[in-house]
């Protein structure tokens, strides 16, 4: 009985699209096969010009059916085949391959529209051939993006009623599906037209979305190279910002000087203890009070030297012992080490699905991996994220960010596979509820930044700090001291000065802490409200819930395994 229901609907499908065609005032909406516009279907000939004919005689006729039949189509990407309006297309069984070679920084897009209202797009496999840090020979470099569907939004126009459903892709190094609004002009936050009525459903997409380095990674390479192979610390020699590096340092027993060149981009004395004035050192032997990675500061500068030391407009550090030679320093540690984490020139399209400025979002039963964040909803409203799978990601799993609203995750499994954080939930999010989902496998925990009436109750969450590992491989070292990081598995923060955040209610999850967790399993940042934290169990060792004084109605107990502790980071 359901497979009949099923097939009933899928050839109902063609007679809706007919009758919103015929709605918006067209008589004769097309049924067209792409197989009467004469496509290569070999795999290795362009097919953008066949596909091109065929979409266009359906968007002359105001909408209709497409069906491409099973088979092996080449889409080189240098011009997107133009989606529209009242279409639905039916790819099952079509494989389309991507270039095996492109060059530098090259940008692809296959199918693109603007202002597109009642698509959907059903079947098809997308085949590219993303970068791979593990893989030693790549045929494609980190900088390239390729995105497959990208549906924009006018000012004033219109978009909605799109849906995606039983795509496929494999190695695309860009969004497979890609969809948005439009930002208001000069305000962060606002929103000046949604795109309305977006749904994703039963899509599996993997190794999808752009590239990332992660933050840390090349600089890791760089200053720590007997910890890999000699091709990777060459690649990191390649792709790293070094136009931050600095050859020919020295320094001398006895002498509080570090010598070289510094009369090219000059290193200033530094303003702040922000990472953007702080510096590095690598390559050689240093004098055994100083710490190889760990950050320093200028606290004097002259044409052919620097003094250093460890906290800004502290004193001069005296070296004891010599440096090696081949001594290099890193300027800027904030862009060279947390800032490139993707690669220079990579284009836009985080994740398998990157919505921006969408309205009554519904993602459901996909499955989702990525060398990058693998998905990415942003200044979204009426969000559902409900029975997904994320497999794996390189960076963020699971990726609400900016200014969200009004969004429900549930029953979803998310594998971050040592990624970076399991969850993000970025910048003013309000309205959020987290319920009865499994997160595991993260590198950095959960970020909640700056939320307003945000719930978090129900979930499993087993060791999401994978990144505090002392392991070169799974691990990453931290410039503020040289050693691994360490980051708790829930923490709350905000980004604005004076930013409050609350409502929170974080109840009856359970958090199974690996062995490389920070000191507390919890924080919660200052200027917090209504924060309720109870009925929680903490498994794996002993550990605290850390409250930093400055929050109001705060109410944290009754969490089994876990002390509250009220003290400042």
């Amino acid at each position: 009985m359901l497979r009949f229901l099923r097939l009933s609907c899928a050839l109902c499908a063609p007679l809706f699209v007919l009758h919103s065609a015929a709605a918006a005032g067209h008589e004769k909406p097309v049924v067209a096969n792409l197989s009467a516009y004469a496509p290569n279907a070999d795999g290795v000939t362009d097919d953008t010009p066949a596909l091109a004919r065929c979409f266009g005689e359906v968007a002359r006729a105001g909408g209709g059916v497409v069906t491409i039949p099973p088979g092996d189509y080449y889409l080189p990407g240098a011009e997107p085949v133009a989606l529209s309006s009242h279409t639905s297309v039916f790819a099952h069984g079509a494989r389309f391959h991507l270039p095996e070679k492109l060059g530098d920084k090259a940008r692809l897009v296959c199918f693109a529209g603007r202002d597109i209202r009642a698509f959907t797009w059903e079947g098809g496999e997308f085949f590219g051939h993303v970068f791979d840090p593990a893989l030693r020979e790549n045929a494609w470099e980190p900088n390239i993006t390729t995105r497959i569907f990208v549906i924009e939004t006018s000012p004033g126009g219109v978009t909605s009623d799109i849906t995606f459903r039983d795509v496929r892709s494999e190695g695309v190094a860009g969004a497979v599906v890609g969809v948005e609004g439009v930002r208001k002009p000069n305000n962060e936050p606002d929103v000046e037209t949604y795109a309305e009525r977006i749904r994703i459903e039963n899509c599996t997409l993997l190794r999808s979305g752009k590239f990332m380095w992660d933050y840390g990674y090349l600089w890791q390479h760089l200053v720590w190279p007997e910890d890999y192979e000699p091709w990777e610390a060459e690649r990191a020699e390649r792709y790293f910002r070094n136009d931050f590096v600095r050859s020919g340092v020295s320094m001398t027993d006895g002498d509080d000087r570090v010598r070289f060149d510094n009369r090219k981009r000059p290193i200033s004395v530094a303003d702040g203890a922000e990472p953007k004035f702080a510096l590095c050192f690598f390559g050689a032997a240093l004098p055994k009070n100083l710490i190889r990675g760990r950050q320093y500061f200028a606290v004097e500068s002259g044409e052919d030297f620097i003094k250093i030391s460890d906290q800004p407009g502290g004193a001069p550090i005296r070296f004891e012992g010599a440096s090696g030679e081949g001594l290099r320093l890193i300027t800027n540690l904030q862009n060279a080490v947390s800032g490139l984490y993707a690669p220079i020139g990579a284009g836009a399209g985080k994740g398998g699905m990157d919505l921006q400025c969408c309205r009554n979002v519904n993602v459901t039963r996909c499955m989702l991996s990525a060398l990058g964040d693998t998905m990415h909803i942003q200044r979204s409203q009426n969000v559902v994220f409900a029975n997904n799978q994320i497999l794996g990601s390189r960076m963020g799993a699971f990726f609400l960010a900016e200014y969200c609203k009004n969004a429900t995750i549930t029953g979803n499994l998310v594998d971050g596979t040592n990624g970076s954080r399991v969850i993000s939930v970025e910048r003013s999010c309000e309205d959020v509820t987290i319920t009865g989902n499994t997160f595991r496998n993260g590198g950095r925990g959960s970020w909640i930044n700056q939320p307003k009436n945000f719930v978090l109750t129900g979930n499993i969450f087993i060791n999401n700090t994978t990144k505090c590992e002392a392991d070169p491989r799974r691990g990453r070292r931290s410039f503020l001291t040289g050693g691994w990081e360490s980051y708790p598995e829930l923490y709350f923060t905000t980004y604005q000065p004076d930013g409050r955040y609350g409502p929170v209610i974080v109840r009856d999850n359970i958090f199974i802490l690996g062995e490389s967790c920070g000191p507390d399993a919890v924080t919660f940042a200052a200027r917090g409200h209504d924060l309720h934290m109870t009925g929680n169990v903490f498994q794996g060792r002993s550990t605290t819930i850390r409250v930093t004084p400055g929050s109001e109605d705060v109410d944290v107990r009754e969490n089994a395994g876990a002390q509250t502790r009220v003290s400042q980071p």
